[in-house]
């Protein structure tokens, strides 16, 4: 072998140990207490999770923040490993990609201006929600009958119903709740526990699926998962 083609095989060789230790997530950051950022730094029950579970493959986390909606095709061009953003396995998901066991079962809120409280989104012409969300499904599934708003981010949701131009905002209670404790002036009403759990996303037929699901179970038979509920999730 010449001396550039050792070259090339020392150079791969490192360069692909380097990238096998790297766990390569996308995320949608506008999900507190599950994923946002503060102060420049990204964190959240999600966060703490990839992190664990990377730990226990032996790699580190690394996260690649986006819309919502760009999180799929990032698997399938293979710009990433796996996704993890409050994401719901369904039947129409599972055609394409792989999910992990569900490591989170979410309840469902809807949030209102205090001057204007609504009990059921039933009662509303229409509704916003983030685009692609559990929350879009369960609306369709659940209220055909009102207009539905998907919107890029809950951010944007929230400051639509902020202007006025909407009624009520739909999202699941941790966020409904992270957002009214730092928007006085609206309030949230639990709606429904959802049928569905938050998994893991990843590429169809992905090597990672078996070794991510003994990592999730090695964290809720430690200990790890309850104490991060309980970190992010606290009264």
């Amino acid at each position: 072998m010449n001396f550039a083609g050792l070259f090339l095989s020392i150079f791969c060789l490192f360069g692909c140990q380097k990238q096998e230790k790297t766990l390569h997530f996308a995320t949608c950051a506008d999900y507190p207490p599950f994923e946002y950022y503060e102060n420049g730094e990204i964190k959240g029950f999600d966060i703490d999770l990839a992190h664990a579970v990377a730990e226990i493959l032996h790699k580190k986390a690394h996260f690649s923040n986006m819309q919502f909606s760009a999180i799929f095709p990032s698997l399938n061009n293979e710009n990433v490993d796996a996704g993890i953003s409050t994401v719901t396995m369904t039947k129409k998901r599972q055609e394409m990609f792989d999910f992990s066991d569900p490591y989170y079962i979410e309840s469902l809120a809807l949030v209102f201006l205090k001057t204007d409280p609504i009990a059921h989104p039933s009662r509303l012409k229409e509704v916003a929600c983030q685009l692609g969300t559990t929350m879009q499904i369960w609306l369709e599934t659940h209220t055909p009958e009102v207009r539905i708003l998907p919107m890029d981010s809950n951010n944007q949701a929230i400051e639509t119903l902020k202007a006025g131009h909407v009624r009520g905002v739909f999202m699941d209670s941790p966020q409904a709740k992270a957002f009214t404790k730092n928007n006085p002036a609206l309030g949230y009403v639990f709606i429904a526990q959802s049928d569905a759990g938050y998994s893991i996303v990843l590429r169809k037929g992905s090597p990672l699926k078996d070794s991510i699901n003994q990592a999730l179970k090695q964290l809720k038979k430690n200990g790890k998962l309850d104490f991060l509920k309980k970190k992010w999730f606290k009264e």
